[in-house]
């Protein structure tokens, strides 16, 4: 290329290793302090967070999603759908997926400059719980009763009430109701409501409101010491899956796991149904899961963290430590992580969340989750604006990350002997660091190098480029990761096929802002097709062209 084309205003933008950047942003300073106090103090406000949110966001959809709600998805940067096919037919459920799918190609085809988008499918075997009854709605617009505090009210299984809730009577779609005592605890609506028992009748338990609120249809009912969720895979489970594998889903979500011997057999089934290339996450929604957690972890491909479900046993006094505690576990095993709270609920009404909302998902995201799961999409009239709210808070958290400590633990947790690829993915994550490289560009076929550098937490995007789409849909659960599918014809020469790929890369993070002429670039590849690991590391910088060599 010749240089005389590049304009002379351009040459300032280059930024070299030798010349430190002394600029505010990320809370740069803070993030690379040697003690926790330091870190802390060298926090600033006005420090401006990346406009890369790393930490990925999962959206719920229910039976009416569009094509092109999946659109605004996709451009929002919105990496998984989570659905459940409870109450659906195969033809539903195959049109609820072909919507996603269609929509994820629009977008591609149409904004994405024909680069395919990554949406990753999973599917929420959602398993059993117990679950009130239908509010009898005495007025055309009545969506809720008020259950006042110091009232009384029944609580029945009797199915004639299924459909007739009132403030009187409470219809639960459980018998366990019954093996009740006086005094044990009823709570309605993941604890908003909270009933005593007084006494128990033939088919009713009478009790007092100890905490009232209003209630709506269909919530969640808890009983102290009855976790939710099965403990076998029921019938219904078994045909939800069977109709994923047919839908070629990419994750499913199995909940109520007690212990890594009921898990094995979910796996068991799954792989005789020819779905051994789904992934399965374990729920972690219940407290003897919480304890078996180091039983449960290595036989997992990743965990979806179910903090309301979970807040009903351990207590919502207790929910943050089971957050700090799964998670870190987590981190350091290598395992990419869901975490469900709940978030910004309150802007299924409000175009603003409160206080506590904001600081619980920021929370969240320096606690070392991969996904956040947003269900208020669900329900909000404005998706849009609760996904980019979401993904600033995201950005905020990052940036606040004492990215000096961590990577310092993980590396520990990873002593010698250790496998090459575990080594070259430390040393690319160091790289990255001490460069302040603005991305890695990891040139893979199943992923696995993409994964392993994302397991050390390196402070940039991971642009991961493969050629399947399913690996490319599985990585994008990671934070940090970009997984894009190149394609265009193999070349018969790698190097060249590596030379497009990574001109591919550099083209999109170009386009996507991620990238800008000056930026340091870390590539990382295999030195021969099909080595197993991306063993070979180079720096580029980014010109106003093309990529040259550091």
């Amino acid at each position: 290329m010749d240089s005389t084309n590049i304009p002379k205003a351009e040459e300032s933008c280059v930024v070299y290793p030798w010349e430190p950047c002394y600029d505010n942003e990320m809370q740069m300073k803070a993030s690379f302090e040697d003690n926790y106090l330091d870190h802390l103090s060298n926090l600033k406000i006005e420090s401006n967070p990346s406009q890369n949110t790393l930490t990925t966001i999962a959206c719920g959809v229910s039976l009416n999603v569009t094509k092109g709600l999946i659109e605004e998805f996709c451009e929002r940067g919105v990496s998984i759908v989570i659905f459940d096919f409870s109450g659906l037919s195969f033809e539903q459920s195959r049109k609820m997926v072909f919507e996603i799918r269609q929509g994820v190609f629009n977008y591609s085809l149409k904004k994405n400059n024909q680069v395919p988008y990554s949406m990753t499918l999973v599917l929420d075997l959602g398993g059993s719980c117990i679950t009130t009854g239908s509010i009898f709605h005495t007025k055309p617009i009545q969506r809720l009763i008020e259950l006042s505090t110091n009232a009384h009210v029944y609580v029945t299984n009797d199915v004639e009430y299924k459909f007739k809730c009132t403030e009187d009577r409470i219809y639960v779609n459980s018998d366990l109701i019954l093996r009740l005592k006086t005094n044990d605890r009823i709570y309605l609506d993941y604890g908003k409501i909270e009933l005593a028992v007084i006494r128990v009748d033939e088919d009713e338990v009478y009790c007092v409101i100890k905490r009232g609120e209003l209630l709506g249809s269909e919530k969640t009912v808890h009983i102290p010491k009855i976790p939710i969720g099965s403990t076998t895979l029921s019938k219904l489970d078994e045909e939800k899956i069977r109709t994923a594998i047919q839908l070629k889903v990419d994750v499913i979500l199995v909940p109520g796991v007690r212990n890594s011997v009921f898990f094995d057999h979910v796996r068991k089934f799954v792989n005789t149904e020819r779905g051994g290339d789904i992934s399965l996450y374990a729920k972690i929604d219940n407290t003897v899961g919480l304890e078996n957690f180091d039983d449960i972890l290595p036989v997992v491909d990743g965990v979806f963290l179910n903090r309301p479900n979970l807040s009903m046993e351990v207590g919502h006094d207790k929910i943050f430590l089971a957050q700090k505690i799964v998670l870190s576990k987590c981190n350091v095993a290598g395992k990419p992580t869901i975490t469900y709270g709940e978030y910004l609920n309150s802007m299924e009404v409000s175009t603003v969340p409160t206080n506590a909302e904001v600081n619980d998902l920021i929370n969240t995201v320096m606690d070392g989750t991969d996904c956040i799961y947003l269900d208020v999409t669900m329900r909000s009239e404005n998706k849009s604006h609760c996904i980019q709210y979401a993904s600033s808070l995201c950005r905020q958290g990052e940036a606040t990350i004492w990215e000096q400590q961590l990577f310092t633990e993980l590396n520990k947790k990873s002593k010698p002997k250790i496998d090459p690829a575990y080594a070259i993915s430390i040393g690319c994550v160091e790289v990255s660091f001490k460069c302040h490289a603005a991305a890695i560009i990891v040139i893979t076929t199943s992923g696995m190098s993409a994964r392993l550098i994302a397991r050390y937490r390196p402070r940039c995007p991971i642009l991961a480029i493969v050629r399947h789409g399913k690996s490319a849909r599985k990585l994008s659960v990671w934070r940090n990761v970009i997984a894009l599918q190149y394609i265009d014809p193999i070349e018969n020469i790698w190097s060249k096929e590596i030379e497009n790929r990574t001109r591919f890369a550099m083209d999109f993070g170009k386009r996507k802002g991620i990238l800008h002429q000056g930026d340091l670039v870390l590539h990382m590849s295999c030195s021969k097709q099909n080595a197993g690991f991306a063993n070979t590391m180079s720096l580029f910088y980014v010109s106003a062209g093309d990529f040259v060599n550091a």
